[in-house]
């Protein structure tokens, strides 16, 4: 394989990366307890949280921290599984 079809190879796996990553940009996970609801993108952005219960600010410090790291989690879960259609494609990798 030259170099120019590998520079083409390079290209395309960017462009679908980048695909992938526009589509992450539009899916959310959620995660929630009695106290608080946060919601994020693929891309590990924090869309939204939602306060439903009043609580100590210690309370809700607890708990924003638990709700938040659970969502990351879902959200890397979604972004690792997006990105196995793509990583495949990558010479030496597959």
């Amino acid at each position: 394989m030259g170099f120019l079809d590998q520079l083409k190879q390079l290209n395309e796996l960017k462009s679908k990366m980048d695909e992938v990553k526009n589509r992450l940009d539009t899916i959310t996970v959620s995660e929630e307890n009695s106290f608080i609801k946060v919601t994020v993108n693929g891309n590990r952005k924090v869309t939204d949280i939602q306060i439903k219960q009043s609580a100590s600010n210690d309370e809700l410090s607890d708990h924003l921290v638990n709700v938040l790291n659970e969502a990351l989690a879902k959200a890397d879960n979604l972004m690792q599984s997006e990105m196995k259609g793509v990583m495949p494609n990558i010479p030496g990798l597959g």
